[in-house]
């Protein structure tokens, strides 16, 4: 056992125990696996974090983050790039929560990935985050519905649906985006139909 001194003040003389056996196991922690799935699983995970948030910036945090909270156990699992994908895209639904709620200050200049991807990402901004992620996990990395559905945690219908009506969005807002104006009572987008 390793028994050290707690500091000066009203806990002085009070013995901080901590069992050799706690340290033992943190030490023992193991990365096994995990620079292989990092580098087979890094460039695409970074892609759907960059399209959902709109930021490289907070893409690689979130992918690192992601890393850095499943990599002690990625050898305990059996698919680790389909869970690390979950992983990230939850994070990305907990950012857009957390952005709702917070002001937004000016953003400094982005680091951009790919010309195409920052197009993809300013038309996918339009959507509603179910839409938009159902389309980046069918698209981009071209899951099928029931993974999708699993990820959303909805029926493999209700992705059919959301990817069906996000690209029929998108095909009238890169068409003719002078139809997509802000309406004046609810400050959301809303889409006029001739």
């Amino acid at each position: 056992m390793n028994i050290a001194m707690a500091g000066s003040g009203p806990m002085a003389g009070i013995a901080n125990v901590r069992d050799s056996r706690e340290v033992a196991s943190v030490e023992r922690v193991s990365w096994a696996g995990a620079e292989g799935v990092y580098a087979t699983a890094y460039r695409d995970l970074l892609r759907v974090a960059y399209v959902l948030t709109g930021s490289g910036a907070a893409a690689e945090d979130v992918v690192h983050d992601v890393f850095c909270r499943v990599g002690p156990r990625i050898a305990e699992l059996d698919n680790p790039a389909a869970y690390l994908r979950v992983a990230v895209v939850n994070q990305c639904r907990s950012i857009h929560r957390r952005l709702k709620r917070a002001p937004r200050p000016d953003r400094p200049s982005e680091i951009v990935l790919d010309t195409g991807l920052t197009e993809l990402r300013d038309a996918l901004a339009e959507l509603p985050v179910r839409q938009r992620t159902a389309i980046v996990l069918r698209y981009l990395c071209d899951l099928p519905e029931a993974e999708i559905a699993g990820i959303l945690d909805c029926r493999p219908t209700t992705v059919r649906t959301l990817v069906h009506r996000g690209l029929a969005d998108l095909r009238t807002r890169i068409a003719d985006p002078e139809r997509s104006a802000p309406s004046s009572e609810t400050g959301r987008k809303v889409t006029t139909h001739d």
